[in-house]
């Protein structure tokens, strides 16, 4: 009788589990291939690509202590990441396009919507013992209202560092005009030296407070002064104050602030500025997007 029952239980369990192959179809169809090569496309751009959008909007376009505007302009941003290895173990190409727009059309630039700059940056990023980040490459500078003889300008080679850390994030960067080419000066070295720190009041509000000064060699000066500083200078000093709230998860918005002044009495009555009122300083506010793709 045991053996009945045995045999009957196994005919059941054979006649259900092919009921059950004949409604699913086999591993390796074609539509189970698509999906999954579909999901590898997905997860190569997740693992590998890192994309972010900034926009800002400032009282004034302030560039290395000149006030190259001072009515308000917005700045729109592009960065693309390519990392080598899924954790960037191996470092990584960084793509940024950005530009000034002068919202204020009734004063030039008048061409391509107000667009006074564009440039485009290309560089690597590598991160070392998980807090020093270091970056080197080239970024080209085009001014579209400024010549009849073509957007193109100058470019530069740009090597920096920053150390990451709890307390206070210092960081350094240095800009170098390799050549002569009607808006630098050939071998012009800009330094750039800041100090910042995040405090996180909640999990979606930080205050980010920093400061900072810049340093220009004897080429850069006589250059941008027009004979008026001949030697390496301190170009100007700026403290910083910012708000950010992150929205989403990918979202953040904020507001800053930064007053940009100069304690050189000889840079600040050379044309350096290139608006009086700076001797004084200025203060310029800012509101800003940013997004992670």
């Amino acid at each position: 009788m045991k053996t009945k029952i045995l045999l009957a239980s196994f005919l059941a369990a054979a006649v259900a589990c092919a009921a059950d192959s004949s409604t699913k179809p086999p591993a390796d169809t074609a539509p189970a291939a698509r999906s999954e090569a579909e999901e590898q496309e997905v997860s190569f751009l997740d693992r590998y690509i890192d994309l972010s959008t900034e926009l800002a909007f400032y009282s004034a376009y302030v560039w290395r202590g000149q006030i190259l505007f001072d009515r308000p302009v917005w700045q729109p941003a592009q960065n693309i990441f390519v990392k080598l290895g899924e954790n960037a173990e191996y470092g990584a190409f960084k793509f940024r396009f950005w530009a000034n727009f002068a919202i204020d059309g009734n004063k030039p630039p008048h061409r391509f919507g107000g667009m006074s700059i564009v440039d485009e940056r290309v560089g690597y990023v590598k991160t070392f013992f998980d807090c020093l980040d270091f970056d080197v490459g080239g970024i080209f500078y085009q001014f579209p209202n400024r010549h009849s003889r073509g957007m193109r300008e100058t470019d530069e080679f740009i090597a920096g560092v920053k150390w990451r850390n709890p307390y206070i994030t210092p960081s350094f960067y240095v800009w170098w005009d390799l050549d002569e080419n009607g808006h630098n000066a050939e071998n012009s070295l800009f330094f750039d030296f800041d100090f910042t720190h995040a405090f996180k009041i909640t999990d979606e509000l930080s205050l980010n407070l920093g400061s900072g000064f810049g340093v220009a060699n004897g080429s850069y000066m006589d250059h941008y002064t027009r004979g008026g500083v001949d030697g390496v200078a301190f170009n100007y000093f700026h403290h910083d104050l910012g708000l950010w709230y992150k929205i989403l998860d990918n979202v953040k918005v904020g507001a800053s602030l930064t007053y940009f002044y100069n304690l050189s009495r000889q840079v600040r009555h050379s044309s350096y500025d290139m608006h009086d009122h700076y001797n004084a300083g200025i203060l310029r506010g800012g509101v800003h997007v940013a997004v992670t793709w």
